[in-house]
């Protein structure tokens, strides 16, 4: 039986199976290598299976609704669970995720509703919320490093040099090679 804020789902034969997922990227890249690595533990899933009877209906317009039924922030509804399967594991938030799906099964007269139920805030998502996150570091400077001279600190020299375009440039370097007129010149 699975009981969702209290409310039980009237499910005939319920059947429920649980699974959990590890995820884990393959870094082995063209290898035949197995390294890998982790990305964490995603939270447990119940995938539930039972029939609905016909003489029913309300049972199953019940299931629909909590499956539909909004939060707060219009987010999907978390539910607290009863369930012995989930008790067992540790589950005590869920939330409906994928499809839910109630074809007719004519031979038993009822519906085969199959859903997917999935933990909200998870052992080791709680766990990861605790841990304290690492401070950003501030480092004094880098070594070899040159000390950048202050906006107003450029003498008249390199003032011109940055003024110039860069056709003006080129052609001051090459006047300034032939033996043109240099700086000490002008100053002298």
């Amino acid at each position: 039986m699975i009981a969702l804020d209290g409310e039980l789902i009237r499910l005939k034969s319920p059947r429920i199976s649980l699974s959990m997922e590890f995820k884990e990227q393959d870094t082995s890249g063209q290898t035949s290598g197995t390294d890998g690595a982790e990305q964490g533990e995603k939270g447990k899933e119940l995938q539930v299976t039972g029939l609905i009877p016909f003489s029913d209906p309300t049972g199953l317009a019940q299931l629909f609704e909590l499956a539909q039924a909004k939060g707060d922030g219009n987010e999907r509804k978390i539910y607290r669970i009863g369930c012995e399967l989930a008790e067992a594991v540790k589950i005590y938030q869920v939330k409906f995720v994928g499809r839910i799906m109630a074809p007719e099964q004519e031979g038993l007269l009822a519906w085969r509703v199959t859903f997917t139920l999935r933990e909200h805030l998870s052992v080791p998502e709680k766990l990861e919320q605790r841990r304290p996150q690492p401070e950003a570091q501030v480092t004094q400077g880098t070594a070899n490093a040159e000390p950048v001279a202050p906006a107003g600190a450029v003498d008249g020299a390199e003032q011109q040099q940055r003024d110039l375009t860069s056709t003006e440039k080129f052609l001051k370097k090459l006047d300034d090679a032939l033996g043109g007129n240099s700086e000490a010149e002008q100053t002298a």
